[in-house]
């Protein structure tokens, strides 16, 4: 399995209606971790190579100070329009070991297979409406992770210069990110993954 990019059209790759009976096939159909909903970044550990990784076309940055931290943002570079990662065989420690709420869910049985893909569905028609805000307040920019954009969003539209219709839609941004966390945290999220793998 190869995994999932950002600014995917709101398709699933299964027909309508297809069994999703393996835990493959449900992140084929999500791609949330890699696509700037779930995290804004990934840190890298002491075992990935960095440099190999930015060889191979990751924007992988390390920070300046005492403790380098090595990290790339999301949505990955890696992630492909089918949801497949060009560079799954080298893809780093926090991706090959991640494993969401939903998709432990599904593999323990908690949930069906069936059940977790309208979960995954719901999950991206909420987040492809919060994009969708976003960009009818002026931030068109997919290369940036959902809650990164949503700030800067926040940020420009409180600082007093928005008109009438901006401050209707950015409402309606609230609320739709708003009702997006309360799915993520409740089905997505493990214990304190916010932000980062």
């Amino acid at each position: 399995m190869r995994w999932p990019l950002a600014a995917l059209p709101p398709v699933c790759l299964l027909v309508e209606g297809g069994a999703v009976n393996s835990g493959e096939q449900l992140c084929l159909a999500c791609g949330l971790c890699c696509d700037g909903t779930l995290f804004d970044l990934v840190k890298l550990e002491p075992g990935d190579d960095a440099a190999k990784l930015k060889a191979l076309g990751l924007p992988v940055v390390i920070s300046r100070g005492k403790t380098p931290v090595a990290r790339f943002p999301q949505p990955c570079s890696a992630l492909c329009a089918d949801r497949t990662c060009r560079l799954y065989a080298a893809r780093p420690w926090q991706c090959r070991t991640f494993e969401c709420k939903l998709f432990k869910d599904a593999k323990a049985g908690r949930v069906t297979f069936a059940a977790a893909l309208t979960l995954v569905k719901q999950a991206r028609r909420r987040a492809d409406q919060v994009r969708r805000l976003l960009r009818a307040l002026g931030d068109a920019d997919e290369h940036r992770a959902l809650g990164e954009r949503c700030h800067r969003t926040s940020e420009r539209l409180e600082s007093g210069h928005a008109d009438e219709a901006a401050k209707s839609t950015f409402a309606d941004l609230s609320t739709a990110l708003h009702r997006l966390k309360l799915l993520l945290h409740g089905r997505f999220y493990t214990r304190n993954e916010t932000g980062s793998k």
